[in-house]
């Protein structure tokens, strides 16, 4: 075997282990399913958990504004959901999750997007930092 082809083979065994790495989630973040995500987040905001809601961000993405955000809008109000639609009509790997409830402050109506990676599900919480400044990440509150 010449040198350009075992310089190939390890490129390609390289490729193939970092894609495996990539593709690999820690299962102490995310959720099972979608709503099981949507549980998480809504008990971590009802106990004002940061580090609960934290682990639901997509890996790579640094959610610490977006929580923070969220935390002084809804945190601590004991929100009890009366309506959950979660919708993934566009591909198996995103979805919708559009939430009605009740809690210490009145009403709550919030909309999240959701997005599997591997076989874990993670609310789209903050945005990655390697991703260039003029993409942006989906929006994930409800118009009007």
């Amino acid at each position: 075997m010449s040198l350009t082809g075992t310089l190939r083979g390890f490129g390609m065994i390289l490729v193939g282990c970092l894609f495996l790495a990539g593709c690999s989630t820690d299962p102490e973040s995310g959720a099972a399913d979608p709503r099981a995500a949507v549980d998480a987040y809504i008990a971590g905001l009802n106990t004002s958990d940061y580090q609960s809601i934290a682990r639901l961000a997509p890996p790579l993405n640094d959610p610490s504004a977006d929580i923070r955000k969220r935390l002084a809008a809804y945190g601590g109000k004991d929100i009890k959901l009366t309506a959950v639609d979660i919708r993934s009509e566009i591909t198996p790997k995103a979805a919708l999750a559009r939430l009605d409830g009740i809690g210490k402050a009145g009403k709550y109506s919030e909309t999240l997007s959701l997005e599997r990676k591997g076989d874990r599900w993670f609310i789209a919480l903050g945005r990655n930092p390697n991703l260039p400044s003029d993409q942006m990440t989906a929006s994930t509150t409800r118009p009007g």
